[in-house]
């Protein structure tokens, strides 16, 4: 059962970085938990339900768009997953304080895996997550980033995995059913890889996809209520 305990209002905020303005939004200065959205036509605006709900039970969080997307706008060509990374970093240094709560979607996932490396991270919570191999991390997005990484299994190669092995926090792992963009055995590899996690738990949604993670109400419920747990301090066991 959910306990409301605080309700807090968005407030909005602007970073300049390098020739853009991020856009973005925080429910409190200073909070401890940072959405990411994913890659294609996503902003910060998909995860308003999930933001909100957890707002109902005092966990404030901040998200942006990444250049590219949302009200930050501009060129997604002119950036990589490296300008991601930097994006991201921006932003916690601005908004949040440490440890972090990351919550990260399909391309932000390995986004966020990276900055457990740069920041202290308390809980990873990956939904529908991608990895890349380092061999496209600087290169810009456009064609040239779609060749490198369409080259078949290159994925396994990912820095993603040994940089989870090292995670001593929660992590939370969460992908769909019938996902045609992230391949099973990605997932099963991000959720192998983290044997040092404190917590390790994969939830798959039944019935689900990519672009379609929570098809009812009730799943959205399901893994609310474990991201809830995992914020307030995790699982006692592993699995």
């Amino acid at each position: 059962m959910l306990i409301c305990t605080v309700i807090m209002d968005l407030k909005t905020f602007e970073i300049v970085f390098d020739n853009y303005v991020l856009q973005g939004d925080t429910y409190e200065q200073g909070c401890g938990t940072l959405v990411l959205h994913g890659a294609g036509k996503s902003s910060r605006t998909r995860f308003s339900r999930m933001r909100e709900s957890l707002n109902d039970q005092g966990i404030t969080s901040a998200s942006f768009d990444f250049i590219g997307h949302g009200k930050t706008g501009g060129e997604i060509l002119g950036t990589s997953l490296h300008g991601r990374t930097k994006q991201a970093a921006a932003v916690i240094r601005h908004t949040c304080i440490e440890p972090l709560t990351l919550i990260a979607a399909s391309m932000s996932a390995y986004t966020a895996i990276k900055l457990t490396k740069i920041f202290s991270v308390n809980n990873l919570i990956l939904l529908v997550p991608a990895v890349y191999t380092p061999s496209a991390y600087n290169i810009d997005f456009g064609p040239k980033f779609s060749a490198a990484i369409r080259i078949p299994n290159n994925w396994q190669d990912s820095d993603a995995f040994n940089i989870l092995e090292s995670f001593k926090g929660n992590l939370l792992v969460i992908a769909a059913q019938h996902d045609n963009v992230i391949p099973i055995k990605v997932i099963e590899k991000i959720y192998e890889s983290a044997r040092h996690a404190k917590t390790n738990l994969l939830h798959i949604v039944p019935e689900s996809a990519h672009l379609s993670l929570f098809p009812k109400l009730q799943d959205f419920h399901m893994a609310l209520n474990m991201i809830i747990k995992i914020c307030r301090g995790g699982r006692d066991n592993k699995g």
